[in-house]
């Protein structure tokens, strides 16, 4: 994957245009994995969808722990954190629907890699973790559609199974609009820019290792 790249000494760039423009082509890179759009088509085979579900759960809660903890010490991050970034309700509510429990869930190698990152970001750069929450919240713009296309595909009930990728529901658009806000009202350096924009590449590049893994035989 060749990510976009942004005119570092661009001053009108804030840190939410430098992501979009910066991740733009590893989000479409993503998103046209085989694994992705076996998923987005409602096409994904059980087994692989609740594994699916399971790293999503581990990423969110590692995250969102760590933000937590940054939080207390961290002006920039404790301005974006909201406390919905610690409900894990939902993805809980479907992996629950498969007879499964979170606590029992088993990282992938790649999941492995990338709480292992947010570690390293929480013990010496926490606003990193901005960039890997960016991932997981702008993936709620499209994730609203692709619950249709699940629940259709898989013969889901319309409140269970993938209630995941609409969960913000009737607030998402909201949300996402508080949170680019948030993100620059921060008002990040160019070199801070610069570190967010490294870490939400690196949560891209998790997900398409996720994808790949999951289409390995076997899975």
């Amino acid at each position: 994957m060749e990510p976009s790249t942004v005119n570092a000494a661009d001053p009108a760039l804030n840190v939410m245009d430098a992501l979009r423009e910066s991740t733009r082509d590893m989000h479409n890179d993503t998103e046209g994995h085989e694994f992705q759009r076996s998923l987005g088509g409602g096409t994904l085979d059980k087994a692989r969808y609740v594994t699916y579900l399971e790293q999503l759960y581990l990423m969110h809660k590692h995250l969102a722990t760590l933000l937590g903890q940054c939080a207390a010490s961290n002006k920039a991050v404790a301005a974006v954190v909201q406390d919905y970034h610690h409900d894990h309700s939902a993805v809980l509510k479907d992996l629950k629907y498969f007879g499964e429990d979170g606590g029992q869930a088993r990282p992938l190698a790649a999941t492995t890699r990338i709480c292992a990152r947010m570690d390293q970001y929480a013990a010496s750069n926490p606003l990193g973790l901005l960039g890997h929450l960016y991932v997981l919240e702008g993936s709620t713009n499209g994730a609203k559609f692709m619950a249709k296309n699940i629940i259709a595909g898989m013969g889901l009930p319309q409140d269970q199974g993938a209630t995941y990728f609409d969960r913000y529901g009737d607030k998402q658009r909201e949300r996402w609009t508080a949170f680019k806000e948030r993100m620059n009202g921060n008002n990040f350096n160019q070199a801070q820019i610069d570190e967010i924009v490294a870490a939400g590449k690196e949560m891209f590049i998790a997900f398409f290792e996720i994808g790949d893994e999951l289409s390995k035989p076997g899975h």
